[in-house]
């Protein structure tokens, strides 16, 4: 395997910028609605966005300096001056409407005017919600920190979450449902990703203790069939079971090979009951 190692001090910040949002994918787009002092509407989108603390519910997003000429964009302005903003979620609904309002429109320009959104009044805060949006949230500026003074360096701007508002039809038992909610979200360049459908899957998470992939066979560690996947769902077991009680059924495979892969097939199926008991099996080939 060749790696490729790049130095960021021999990135100019356009360059930086391309290769993060390339490497650090997919992010979740934070559509951000502001007003300015004079009270006139904001509304843009910003990938650099994510959750940091529930008690109380924090989170952060960072309009950041321009990267060709470091001034700071319409957005951090109008948080800065109002100290309040609106954090819209994006489904796949919205995602070419959300494309119209991220272009450099002039000071005063309403986008949600440009990009046919509509815009309904919030409960604590003076910028709008925006109508189309599956769940968003109302925040309080907390913090701004800045991560730099020149071309593209980070302007990250921390709020405070006053509330939450979701549309019903969005909701099972009361939460947001990434089932229903229909997220897209940014990669690098003109490329985003949508979460619905075979893009969403479920892990189970460890319970307790799990066995640990120290733990496996390494019989199972040195295969060509079995994969990385495949060895974690395995470690993830919580108890280690007795490999040499495991009992032959008729019809097993008898080779190595022909184990694996009924190995692989019955951990890509859950069935990790059947997965163990052709490990039995192939402990003694």
């Amino acid at each position: 395997m060749s790696i490729r190692t790049i130095l960021a001090s021999d990135l100019d910040p356009i360059q930086a910028n391309a290769w993060l949002t390339g490497s650090i994918a997919p992010r979740p787009i934070a559509f951000a609605s502001t007003v300015n002092a004079a009270g006139v509407r904001n509304l843009a989108p910003f990938s650099f966005f994510n959750a940091f603390g529930s008690n109380p519910p924090m989170l952060a997003f960072a309009p950041n300096r321009r990267g060709r000429d470091g001034t700071t964009k319409h957005t951090y302005q109008n948080v800065a001056a109002t100290k309040e903003f609106v954090i819209a979620t994006v489904s796949h609904a919205m995602v070419q409407q959300m494309n119209v309002a991220s272009a450099e429109y002039a000071e005063g320009v309403d986008e949600f005017l440009k990009s046919g959104f509509t815009p309904l009044a919030a409960t604590f805060v003076q910028a709008a919600l925006v109508a189309e949006s599956p769940v968003q949230m109302e925040c309080r500026l907390h913090q701004v920190v800045e991560l730099g003074g020149g071309p593209g360096s980070g302007l990250m701007l921390i709020g405070e979450i006053l509330c939450f508002h979701a549309k019903e039809e969005m909701l099972t038992n009361d939460l947001p449902d990434p089932r229903k909610l229909d997220h897209v979200a940014r990669n690098g360049g003109a490329f985003y990703t949508r979460a619905m459908g075979d893009s969403l899957f479920e892990i189970a998470k460890p319970a307790g203790k799990p066995i640990g992939f120290d733990r496996l066979p390494e019989v199972l560690k040195h295969s060509h069939i079995l994969s990385g996947n495949d060895l974690g769902r395995l470690a993830n077991t919580a108890e280690m079971p007795d490999l040499s009680a495991m009992p032959a059924k008729p019809g097993d495979p008898e080779g190595a090979q022909d184990l694996e892969e009924a190995i692989a097939k019955a951990v890509r199926s859950e069935d990790l009951a059947e997965a163990w008991r052709l490990i039995g099996q192939r402990l003694w080939c």
